[in-house]
């Protein structure tokens, strides 16, 4: 049987929202300085828990902090920031589900809501070489902040996740899909088989609704 393992990033590979993570960053480099920023950036986010986040908008915002930063500047900050930030939060049960895939075979894919920038050379920590994450325009080495393909966010995740395997014509007879969030039932429903890591409130109902397995993770592990 042909399986597919796809995987959320935010709160499910890792403990927390790299999106965040990123400003907290930025902030603590002295690359944002204004707290207003902050504070706009963590409604945002509320609206994104929330299901009705304007995904144009958000990125739009969130690019202008970069200012004229060049592309392969963001991408050294990036860096920096998946090694400093990102890896200490890489939950110990996801290192593991992710070598189990690998070593019986099985391709995966991580697909996130979180701009394309951050989402790759977090996967490639991750030692997964298929991710997807918001897809940006650049103009001049400068990313503009107008989104460009598939917005991987709702019912965009289960557009672009088709999209790739029919130009792959990969038509996997499992689908494996791990997420914590509710914004990501278009893709349960999309998945023959759905694990819930941590799962926010309307996710969990959902899954006890339909009989999804549900875990928990956590950064230690009581069987560590």
């Amino acid at each position: 049987m042909s399986t597919l393992a796809v995987f959320d990033l935010d709160h499910t590979l890792i403990a927390a929202d790299s999106s965040l993570l990123w400003t907290d960053y930025l902030w603590e480099k002295g690359i944002i300085t204004d707290p207003a920023f902050l504070a706009a950036d963590k409604q945002m986010m509320a609206d994104y828990s929330a299901g009705k986040l304007d995904m144009a908008a958000y990125m739009a915002f969130s690019l202008k902090a970069l200012g004229n930063a060049t592309v392969a500047q963001i991408d050294e900050w990036v860096a920096d920031f998946t090694e400093s930030k990102v890896r200490p939060l890489v939950y110990p049960d996801a290192v593991k589900t992710l070598a189990f895939y690998k070593e019986h075979g099985v391709p995966v894919i991580i697909i996130s809501a979180t701009a394309d920038f951050i989402v790759k050379p977090v996967a490639k920590m991750l030692g997964v070489n298929l991710a997807f994450g918001i897809e940006l325009e650049v103009r001049d080495d400068h990313y503009t902040g107008a989104l460009q393909g598939i917005t991987t966010f709702r019912e965009g995740k289960v557009e672009k996740l088709a999209n790739f395997l029919d130009i792959r014509q990969f038509l996997p007879e499992r689908t494996i899909f791990y997420t914590d969030s509710a914004n990501d039932l278009p893709l349960c429903r999309y998945a023959t088989d759905v694990l819930t890591v941590n799962a926010d409130p309307v996710l969990k109902a959902e899954a006890e609704k339909q009989g999804w397995m549900q875990l928990t993770w956590s950064l230690n592990p009581v069987n560590s």
